[in-house]
C-alpha cells in the first residue's frame, strides 16, 4: 500500500512538470503569432505571460479537482493574506544583489537601443520572465509539487526534494564545466529553498511567487545584465573585470554566483525565523 502512494504522488509531481511544460509550448506557439505577423513583438511578449500563467492554473485545478480530489486552495493558491515583509523583500533581494555586484570594479554601458527594441525588452522582463516562469514555476514546484510530498512524507522532505528538482531541471540542455554545474546545483537548491520557506511562512504561493517573478525581471530581464562578458542586446550591460567563476556564476551567470547564493540564504533565514516564531505564537495561543 505505501508503494503504492509513494507512486502515485510521483506521478501527481510529474504530471504538474508536464502541464509546465505543455503550458510554456503552448503559450509560446500563440505568442509567436506577433513574429510572423505585424503584431507587434511586444504584444507577443504580453500574450505569453498571460496565456502561460492562465493555462497552467486550468490545467492544474483540473489536476486538483479530478485526480487529487481538492482544491487549488489547498495547495497555497487560495487568496493570500498581507504579508509586507515579502512585498518588500521581493524588491529588497535582487537590489541588494545587484548594488553589491555594481560595486564591484567593472565597466557600465549604455547600449543605443530603438523605442520598438526596448519595449521588447521591457515586457519581455515582465510578462515573460517575470509573470510567466516566476509565476507558473511556483505554482508547480511550491504548490503542487511540495504540498502533494508533504502529505504524503513531511515538510522536510517537501521542501529539499522540489529544491534539489529546481536546480537539477535547470540543468537540462546546459553544457557547463564542473565548477559552474555545482555553483547551478547549489544555487538552485537554495533558491528553491528560499521559495519554499517563504510559502510556507505566507501560507500562500503568491508571495514567492512574486518575489520569484521580481527577481526575474530585474537580474535576467535584459534591463540591466550583470556578467564577465558585454551583452548587446541589454539597455544596460555591466561587465565585470573579475573572471572568477564563484563571483559570475560561471556557464550559468549571476543567478548562481556566491552574491546571490548569500542573499537565498539570508532570505530562507528570515523566512525561517519568521515561521518558527509564528508556530510558536499560534502555540502559545492554544495554551491561553
Amino acid at each position: 500500500m505505501e508503494n503504492k502512494v509513494s507512486i502515485k504522488e510521483v506521478m501527481i509531481a510529474m504530471l504538474s512538470i508536464f502541464i509546465l511544460i505543455v503550458s510554456q509550448i503552448v503559450a509560446n506557439l500563440i505568442g509567436s503569432i506577433a513574429y510572423v505577423t505585424a503584431i507587434p513583438d511586444w504584444i507577443g511578449n504580453i500574450i505569453f505571460g498571460i496565456v502561460y500563467v492562465l493555462l497552467t492554473y486550468f490545467l492544474l485545478r483540473i489536476l486538483c479537482t479530478k485526480f487529487l480530489k481538492s482544491f487549488l486552495e489547498n495547495y497555497g493558491m487560495g487568496r493570500p493574506k498581507l504579508k509586507l515583509v515579502w512585498l518588500i523583500s521581493a524588491v529588497l533581494l535582487p537590489s541588494i544583489v545587484s548594488v553589491a555586484l555594481l560595486c564591484m570594479p567593472g565597466e557600465l554601458i549604455s547600449n543605443s537601443v530603438s523605442l520598438s527594441k526596448g519595449t521588447n525588452i521591457i515586457t519581455a522582463a515582465l510578462f515573460y520572465y517575470g509573470i510567466g516562469a516566476g509565476v507558473v514555476e511556483e505554482m508547480v514546484f511550491r504548490g503542487i509539487v511540495m504540498h502533494t510530498l508533504e502529505r504524503r512524507w513531511n515538510k522536510v522532505v517537501a521542501i529539499l526534494i522540489p529544491s534539489m528538482a529546481f536546480g537539477l531541471l535547470h540543468l537540462i540542455g546546459r553544457e557547463m564545466n564542473l565548477v559552474s554545474i555545482l555553483l547551478l546545483f547549489v544555487a538552485g537548491t537554495s533558491v528553491g529553498i528560499m521559495f519554499s520557506l517563504i510559502t510556507y511562512e505566507s501560507g500562500s504561493v503568491w508571495y514567492s511567487a512574486i518575489i520569484h517573478g521580481i527577481w526575474n525581471c530585474i537580474m535576467i530581464g535584459g534591463v540591466l545584465n550583470i556578467g564577465p562578458t558585454y551583452d548587446s542586446e541589454a539597455i544596460f550591460s555591466y561587465v565585470l573585470k573579475s573572471k572568477s567563476i564563484i563571483i559570475t556564476g560561471g556557464d550559468f551567470g549571476i543567478e548562481a554566483s556566491i552574491v546571490s547564493i548569500v542573499g537565498y540564504i539570508l532570505f530562507s533565514l528570515l523566512a525561517f525565523y519568521l515561521w518558527k516564531r509564528n508556530q510558536c505564537t499560534s502555540k502559545n495561543k492554544h495554551y491561553i
